[in-house]
Parts: structure tokens; sequence; C-alpha cells
């Protein structure tokens, strides 16, 4: 085994990476080569084949209903909704193909694929839910992309555990907040971003366990505050009564104060706590994990994003409670998978999509507790550990083994997946990229039937007799929208302004609110001290930036 790193050049961007020491015995362990792609470009890959928000009607592929799906009328294979895919009325096995070992093994897996019915959503244990996806254990959510114990939410993308929210971005474990970003354990937080167990706050940034608190930066244990001050209750009430929160200029006033103060004050290089050895951001409770963002729990893993509980695991997406994975992409309850998607409680799984229950399965689709599967086909214990290694041997052969399915199987267009938001691209790159671009993706223009000003703006007069009718245009893209039963309540009881956006709209600010997921190498702006961190290069210029060391002593 190497016991140097390695620089390499990336075969795809042609960029230059390193492979570090700690790696080469992960490769080995699992048995994969070392990637020939850079992290960047292995993670844009795996993204591509997740669609979270990009939703279609059409007909079921068995009863002809018209249902929500993730994927598009003219997809080459049948589309089945919740029930009928997960009723006794069809078997993946029965759609099995023989292995043909002079044949590219992506090509049979891509045959396969577009015979056996996909899931039109993923929605799991979840009551009320339809036009929600990746969602699990939920009961009345709307368009909630990436939700997990949630109930009474709407409009959000990785929210969990939380209820009564609305428009969250990275939120946990929360009740009743509004347009928050990377917050946990608050209740009743409004236009808030990277904050902790804080109750009855607005345009907060930073801030740990405050309560009753406005245009707060780094605040820690304090109430009663308003732009990093102390005021009384009644000067409190009063600041409230002269800037109601239906009041747009009372949110920018907030804002453009709390940024203020953000450029005064230090800022951390990095979010996360209970950590030891990573790097990254949003980290919580990791051990020697790195170049990994929105982790909640991990050990010994490199190359992860929005992953829980994972062990020694590299190159990993939107997965959780994971051992000895490797190149894949919603993993539940699982150990030992390399290169697949949507595996639920399964091990030994090798290129295989949409699999629950399962083990020693190679290039599967759909299939549910079966063993020793290839290709969807039935094969005893024997021959599978026969055939298994032949299969590796001519991938390793062609350059195949260790890489995620290639773009050309990817279902999704690049505007369509997840990886847009994340490592967004122009039509004009992402096809220059050898990615599809789909045009006309869903959405209603020239339907509006009300103007946003002639709303009302006092939240008494919210109804949904005055709302629900109401077919609006965003006042950013001109596409329109609508207000659902529960939204309006939840603007009337929180005194709230309405809207003049629509969802997307508003899901791409909060996005842009977040630091991306890449590092830079900065000195820290108090001691000096070389430190990594997601700030980008231009906010670098206008922040001072600290090394966690001088940050906690700073503000602690």
């Amino acid at each position: 085994m190497k016991t140097e790193a390695e620089i390499k050049n990336c075969k795809n961007c042609k960029e230059k990476f390193i492979i570090e020491e700690d790696d080469f015995g992960f490769y080995e362990k699992i048995q994969v080569p070392m990637p020939g792609k850079c992290p960047e470009c292995r993670q844009q890959l795996r993204t591509l084949f997740r669609n979270f928000k990009t939703l279609y009607k059409r007909p079921s592929s068995m009863s002809g209903k018209m249902i929500i799906s993730a994927y598009n009328p003219n997809a080459p294979f049948p589309v089945y909704d919740i029930t009928e895919w997960w009723s006794d009325n069809w078997d993946a096995i029965s759609y099995g193909i023989n292995l043909d070992l002079k044949k590219s093994f992506f090509t049979q897996i891509s045959e396969l694929f577009n015979k056996v019915p996909h899931l039109a959503i993923w929605s799991v244990r979840s009551e009320n839910c339809q036009y929600s996806n990746q969602i699990d254990n939920s009961r009345n959510c709307y368009l909630i992309f990436g939700g997990l114990n949630d109930e009474d939410c709407d409009y959000g993308h990785i929210v969990w555990n939380s209820r009564d929210s609305l428009d969250n971005l990275y939120l946990f474990k929360s009740e009743s907040c509004y347009e928050c970003i990377d917050c946990l354990g608050s209740t009743k937080l409004f236009y808030s971003q990277e904050c902790e167990a804080c109750v009855d706050g607005i345009g907060l940034f930073d801030c740990r366990n405050c309560l009753n608190c406005i245009g707060c930066v780094g605040q820690v244990n304090k109430s009663y505050y308003i732009f990093n001050k102390p005021v009384t209750k009644e000067e409190y009430k009063e600041f409230l009564i002269k800037h109601p929160l239906n009041e747009k200029s009372t949110l920018e006033y907030i804002l453009e104060e709390q940024n203020t103060l953000r450029k005064k004050l230090p800022q951390r290089s990095f979010f996360g706590s209970h950590n030891n050895n990573v790097s990254g951001n949003h980290i919580y409770n990791g051990h020697n994990i790195h170049n990994s963002f929105d982790i909640k729990s991990g050990e010994n893993s490199r190359f992860c994003f929005t992953v829980r509980e994972a062990i020694d695991s590299y190159d990993i997406s939107f997965t959780g409670n994971l051992s000895e994975c490797y190149q894949c992409l919603t993993i539940l309850g699982s150990n030992k998978v390399i290169s697949s998607q949507t595996i639920v409680d399964s091990h030994d799984v090798f290129y295989s999509e949409a699999c629950f229950n399962c083990n020693n399965i190679f290039g599967c689709y759909g299939l549910r507790k079966k063993s020793y599967c290839i290709l969807n086909k039935q094969y005893s214990k024997e021959e599978y550990e026969k055939l298994a290694p032949q299969i590796i041997k001519n991938m390793k052969k062609n350059g195949d083994w260790g890489n995620f399915f290639p773009i050309w199987m990817s279902p999704f267009a690049y505007n369509e997946s997840i990886v847009n938001e994340y490592m967004p691209l122009s039509k004009e790159k992402a096809l220059a990229q050898g990615f599809k671009w789909k045009d006309n993706i869903p959405s209603t223009t020239g339907q509006e039937n009300y103007i946003y000003k002639e709303l009302p703006n006092n939240p008494d007069e919210y109804s949904d007799e005055k709302l629900l009718p109401k077919i609006l245009k965003c006042e950013l893209c001109a596409k329109n929208y609508r207000f659902i039963s529960r939204e309006i309540a939840f603007y009337k009881r929180m005194k709230l302004a309405l809207p003049a956006k629509c969802f997307n709209c508003r899901h791409e600010k909060r996005m842009g609110k977040r630091n991306p997921r890449n590092l830079w190498e900065i000195n820290c702006a108090k001691c000096g001290t070389e430190t990594l961190t997601s700030y980008k290069p231009e906010d670098q210029k206008i922040y001072k930036i600290y090394c966690e060391k001088c940050y906690q002593q700073e503000v602690y």
C-alpha cells in the first residue's frame, strides 16, 4: 500500500487533485482502484442522478391515472405511483435479463433499468405528502424535498424532525420557523441563519440559546437584544410596533443592520461542534471526517454531503446510517454498497438502484428481500460468487469498476436534477460538458388573475376566501404561484407579509446565502494561523474570518 499522497489530473475537468495517504487504505479495503476524477466531478456526477423538486403530472404506467412524478412523461421506463409500486401486483425479478460477459455491463444495466417500473416519487411511511419528494415518516407536508420526521411543513429542502414551518433550508428539530437556513432546535425563528436553540428571534446570524432577539450576530445566551445591544422588554415591544414584520421595509432594515454587524465582527471559518480532526462545513459529532459538508455524526469518511451516521465511507450524498460505502446516493441502513443509489437495509450491493432488504446483488433494480441476483435474475450462491468476480474483472478492464453510473444513464437533464442547485451551470456550459438540458421545465405563466400589490397587507385580513382563488405572478421569474390554506394560516398567525416570489425563487435565494461546498486556505484574521474555510474568496475580503480557536475565545 502506498504511504505518500499522490497528485493526479482529473480525467474530466483536467484539474489537479490529491489522493491523501489515508485514502489508499480505504480503496484497498473495499477493493476499488483510485479514482480518476476529482472529488468535485465525482460529486457532480452522483447528484445528477437525483431529482428532488422538478415534478411532473403524468399517467401511471400501471393504472393510467394521473400522478405526480419526478420522471417526465417521456421517460423510457414505466412509472408507478407509490401504492402501485409497493403492491404485490408486479415482481421486479420477472424483468431479469441474462448476463452477457462480452457486452459492456453499463449497457446491460441500462437495458434492465429501462424495463423495470420506477417509483414516481420517493415517499416512505408518509401521509398527505403527495407533492413532496425524498420524504420519510412525515405527514401533511407540501413541497418538502428531503424531509424526515416532519409534520405540517411546506416549501423546504432538507427539513428534518420539524413541524409547522415554512420556507426553510437545512432546518433541524425546529418548530414554527420561517425563512431559516442551517438552524437547529429553534422555535418561532424568522429570517435567520446558522442559529441553534433560539426562540422568538428575527434576522439572527450565528446565535445560540437566545430569546427575543432581533438582528443580532454571534450572540450566546442573550434575551431582549436588538442589533447586539440590550433593550428592555418594553423597548423590544415598541420596536416591533414601529417595525411590523408584514412591512417589507422592516425586513430590509433588520437584515441590512445585521449584515453591517457581520462585517464588523469576527466570523467563524467553520460551523460545527463535537468534532475531532474534521474539515468541511456543518459537521457535527464527527471524527476523522474530511472534505465533507452537512454531516450529522460520522467517522473515517471523506467527500460526503448531506449525510447522517456515516462510517468508513467515501463519496456519499444524501444518505444516512451506512458503513463501508463508496460512490453512493441515498443509502439508508446499509453497508458495503458500491456505486448504487436508493438502497435501504441492505449489504453487499453493487451498481444497483431502488432495492430494499437485499444482499449480494449486482446491477439490479427494484428488488425486495432478494439475494444473489445479477441484472434482476436469480442465481444460486455458488453461481453468483463465480460470476460477480468476472463482472468486476471486465469492468476493471474497461475502466468502469469503482466509477458511478455514466452521464448518459441519468434519467434527468442537468437543470432537472439537484446538481444544478449545488453546482449551477448555464445551459451552454452544461451542454458543453456533455450533460442534457431540458427547456420545458414544468411551470405556468400568464394565468395570473390578481396583482400582488392589491393583496391585503394587514395579516388580520388574510383568509382562505380572499387568497386561495388568487393566482399571482412571481416578481422575479414571472411564473405563476398561489397559496395553500395552511400557509395562509401561518402568515396570519405569525403576522408575516405574503411572499411576492414563487417557491423556486425563494428557494434559490436561500441557496445563494449558503457557502459553497468548497474549501479555501486562509490565514486567521486574528492569529494568522493557516486554516480552511468555505467562504468564497470574494467574501473573504468582506468578513473577518477567525479560526475556530480564536472565534471561541472571542465569542464565548
